[in-house]
């Protein structure tokens, strides 16, 4: 039951300091390090499905937008 990356309650980052946050949350709980380090400002997009392999689990993936 005990959440580590609480995901949902991450909307809009009120600070650079709460988004570098939200920021080493995510790369301690991944799976993958794809070497993609969002910067402050950038949009992103989670999206989030079941994950059978526990209790009522989750598999989040957050991507980031690109730009030119």
């Amino acid at each position: 039951e005990d959440v580590n990356f609480k995901y949902y309650e991450f909307i809009d980052a009120n600070s650079e300091e709460e988004f570098y946050s939200y920021m080493d949350e995510m790369a301690a709980a991944s799976y993958y390090d794809t070497g993609v380090i969002p910067q402050y400002g950038d949009r992103l997009l989670t999206l989030s499905t079941c994950d059978y392999q526990q209790d009522n689990g989750r598999f989040v993936v957050v991507a980031r937008k690109i730009t030119d």
